[in-house]
């Protein structure tokens, strides 16, 4: 029996894997569909992975090959509106996809003990620990793990002393909203302006020696006529009446000697979704300049079209993340705007730092309670009563308990911070780090912080993805306190 494709054998069979393609064909919380990937060691420690706005199952592909060699079963649901999830009205976004995690969750009978979030995943995440606590494997009692790598941070108002600008914050709410429309073609148009700029480039050359040539045959002594080809290419002595096109006035070449127009749009793009597909968890794209290549076909590089790849995955157009990213943009990706909307707070709801103050006082407010001396009779009627979702109903003094035994096992919160995050800058990220030390009693945070990391390379990084999945291997199956493992 032959072994099962990789990535690196393989890379269509494999990502037509079953584990990449899951599905809840209705969600018995919200009544539609849920698409899910299971990832990683099925026999691994269990991880829900909230994923950031780019909220694509595929997101999470490049993790698997990771997850396995940690032990990491990684479980991800495609949020409303991307893969074959349902679509729900924005603002009920954040409660509707909850529920369709635990639903998943439940599919699955599997109660985890750990929650990874990235970037937007930040809300789904803490709306999970303060309205299901009973998803994971000991409630609140004590917690799970929440791992966070490069968390969205809410934007303040501009008049707040701690503001820091968004470099994204100017683009208009209906283009955001529309953007799995609008986004395929401004990449299409990008990908054509690119091939009508290398067309322009090879003609320019060709123009340029052209040029030279004519210039040489009026003004060089017949003698040099001889030699005029090789003075050609080492420079004789005449300047060319020509600009060369690395002289000032040109924009900065790319890869490959030429500006990669698509190329910008398409990082310009996932910077904005947050996708997490960085530097070392895909492999590198085909060199079409290196010995081997199509077997010693003559191809145009100029001209910005390719033959399909031989000596890296056989007939496939590209490298496995060329194939991941054509695989996402290929499915629903309606929900990824109503994504950006909530990041920015555009929505009827108010998800900017107000959301985030009021979150974390609710959630220091549940755990409180749920390890307060009040029997667990009365806990349950009381949670059913009012959905342990909000911290001043749990503070009342109709709950009988609340604040009187203090928080034994707080939530142990990892964070990894990248120093060169432009998505969240550092001021952004010392302010999160301020304001969740403010609940210590309930919520214990530890800091990772990466110089040279950015919002989405941490998901590649030693420093981010690996020594967050180092630790939960370590911590395994269980919410013990950390200390007593």
């Amino acid at each position: 029996m032959s072994s099962p494709p990789t990535s690196l054998s393989d890379p269509i069979a494999y990502l037509a894997l079953l584990k990449f393609h899951r599905l809840l064909p209705r969600c018995p919380r919200t009544n539609l569909p849920v698409s899910y990937a299971d990832l990683g060691d099925p026999g691994g420690v269990v991880v829900v992975y909230l994923l950031p706005s780019g909220c694509s199952r595929w997101v999470a592909a490049p993790m698997d090959p990771v997850a396995i060699k940690y032990g990491i079963r990684l479980i991800v649901v495609d949020r409303p509106g991307t893969g074959g999830t349902g679509q729900v009205p924005l603002n009920e976004r954040i409660a509707r996809s909850c529920e369709m995690v635990v639903s998943v969750l439940e599919h699955l009978d599997v109660k985890p003990a750990h929650m990874l979030a990235t970037s937007a995943g930040i809300y789904y995440a803490l709306h999970l620990l303060i309205n299901h606590p009973s998803t994971f494997q000991t409630s609140l009692n004590p917690p799970p793990k929440l791992w966070l790598i490069a968390p969205w941070v809410p934007l303040l108002p501009s008049d707040d002393p701690d503001y820091w600008p968004f470099k994204w914050d100017w683009i208009p709410t209906p283009l955001i909203a529309t953007q799995h429309i609008t986004t395929p073609h401004l990449i299409k148009a990008a990908e054509q302006a690119q091939k009508v700029y290398n067309q322009g480039a090879k003609a320019y050359d060709t123009g340029k020696a052209f040029a030279l040539r004519w210039y040489k045959s009026y003004f060089d002594p017949p003698a040099s006529s001889s030699s005029s080809s090789s003075s050609l290419n080492q420079g004789s002595g005449v300047s060319s009446p020509v600009p060369s096109r690395s002289s000032k006035g040109y924009a900065a070449e790319g890869k490959g000697g030429e500006q990669d127009l698509g190329g910008d749009t398409q990082k310009l793009l996932n910077g904005i979704r947050g996708a997490g597909m960085g530097e070392g968890t895909e492999v590198r794209a085909p060199d079409p300049t290196e010995e081997g290549e199509g077997e010693g076909e003559e191809h145009d590089y100029d001209s910005g079209e390719w033959p399909p790849r031989e000596r890296f995955w056989g007939k496939t157009p590209c490298c496995i993340t060329c194939t991941i990213s054509g695989y996402m943009q290929a499915e629903n990706a309606q929900g990824i705007g109503q994504e950006h909307l909530i990041c920015l707070n555009r929505g009827l709801q108010n998800t900017g730092a107000p959301y985030l103050l009021t979150a974390l006082s609710d959630l220091a407010a549940t755990i409180e309670f749920a390890q307060s001396p009040v029997e667990s009779e009365a806990r349950t009627r009381l949670g059913k009563k009012f959905g342990m979702s909000v911290g001043e109903r749990l503070r009342d003094s109709e709950t009988g308990g609340g604040g009187g035994g203090g928080v034994k096992w707080p939530l142990e919160v990892n964070v990894w911070w990248g120093w060169l995050d432009d998505m969240v800058p550092r001021k952004g990220q010392l302010w999160f780090n301020d304001l969740v030390g403010q609940y210590g009693d309930a919520i214990k945070l530890s800091i990772h912080d990466v110089p040279g990391g950015d919002h989405a390379d941490l998901l590649a990084r030693q420093e981010g993805i690996h020594q967050c999945f180092q630790l939960i291997q370590f911590q395994g199956n269980s919410t013990a306190p950390t200390l007593e493992v």
